[in-house]
């Protein structure tokens, strides 16, 4: 049973990967970069959801001090952003380069917000948050997503 970091970290190699796969398209590909941004629009908003509903507010109860609470609020901040250039992004044209430069835009500021997540807020929400609260985010996940995925949003 993987925990919630193992999960988080999961999606966030995928969707890292995913971004590259459609800079990386030549022009004339605009379905699969259409097919591939939807996809990783509907990963980004059940895993920014699921951040923002349990796993930021357990990781500043558990810790319980000011740095978390700015951790938290950085994050929230990050994900703002995202989803404003998710929402410009939909409604661009795929084949165009401003959807590329955009998108290369979102790549940069989700791999700062990793970064962030998985060397400063990760170890730190390992101290405060036992292991088995960690396996019961990670179900959590894991049941938000397979409900997502079957229509269930």
């Amino acid at each position: 049973m993987p925990s919630i970091y193992e999960l988080l970290h999961q999606d966030h190699d995928k969707v890292k990967k995913a971004l590259t796969r459609i800079l990386d398209t030549s022009d004339g590909a605009a379905k699969t970069r259409e097919k591939l941004f939807s996809e990783i629009k509907q990963d980004l908003e059940i895993h920014t959801r699921f951040e923002e509903e349990v796993f930021y507010p357990q990781f500043r109860d558990a810790k319980g001090d000011e740095e978390a609470e700015d951790a938290v609020d950085d994050a929230l901040d990050e994900h703002a952003e995202a989803k404003g250039m998710l929402e410009k992004l939909s409604s661009m044209d795929k084949s165009s380069d401003e959807f590329l430069e955009t998108l290369d835009e979102l790549k940069q500021a989700l791999e700062h917000h990793i970064s962030d997540e998985e060397e400063e807020m990760f170890p730190e929400a390992r101290e405060a948050l036992d292991d088995e609260k960690a396996r019961e985010m990670g179900d959590r996940y894991e049941q938000m997503k397979q409900g997502a995925m079957a229509g269930g949003r």
